[in-house]
């Protein structure tokens, strides 16, 4: 057997509560992306999983991916081939910029909360500064729903355009959008102007490791 696959047969000592949950984290790092440890639901899961890195690591090497782990962030990603790459529309890739700008702005404040909080009010003023414009209601609600379910924030209210709302930004923002990424990112709007059409503006992709 190739000698980085032989933490296979570490799934055998697993009991049955244990492999419920190495299927649980197999099932959200493939269709999410992201075990967050601050989540409540998925601690256990990502404990698990830090505790089992090596059988992790030897099964996603058989299908050509790889894990990213940042303890002191308390976050497991998923990274495959660049066939799942998760591709943005021009909107949605200024969101996560702002995104990325706010999470370094707000990962150092006191908060009762878990993770940092920016208010809703606080992401359509510097989303309207970087675009040089203002975004419509249905396309902020579209928006800010395919972030979340991105796992990249949550909201605080069933409303997306409650002003007085609040998003918890989680610490997959900075593991979805590294240097390069965020280069890649600001060179894509640099070159588009602000009315671009959808059609032009979806070819551009930041993160790598969505299914």
């Amino acid at each position: 057997m190739n000698q980085d696959l032989d933490a296979l047969t570490l799934i055998r000592d697993l009991s049955a509560g244990e492999f419920e949950l190495f299927k649980s984290a197999l099932h959200i790092l493939t269709s999410k992306t992201f075990i967050i440890r601050g989540i409540d639901k998925e601690r256990e899961i990502y404990d698990f999983a830090i505790r089992n890195m090596a059988l992790f690591d030897a099964w996603f090497s058989c299908m050509d991916a790889s894990l990213v782990r940042d303890e002191s962030l308390g976050i497991i990603a998923f990274r495959g081939s660049g066939k799942t790459r998760l591709y943005f529309s021009r909107e949605e890739l200024c969101g996560v910029l702002v995104l990325r700008h706010l999470y370094e702005d707000k990962k150092n404040e006191v908060s009762l909360t878990a993770f940092p909080v920016a208010a809703l009010s606080e992401f359509q003023q510097k989303y309207n500064a970087l675009t040089g414009g203002e975004i419509k209601k249905t396309a902020l609600v579209n928006m800010l729903r395919r972030l979340s379910s991105c796992k990249l924030i949550t909201l605080s209210s069933q409303d997306y355009a409650d002003p007085e709302g609040l998003i918890q930004l989680y610490p997959s923002i900075p593991l979805s959008i590294d240097r390069a990424a965020l280069d890649e990112g600001i060179a894509f709007l640099e070159n588009k102007a602000p009315g671009a059409g959808e059609d032009d503006a979806d070819a551009s992709a930041l993160t790598e490791g969505e299914s």
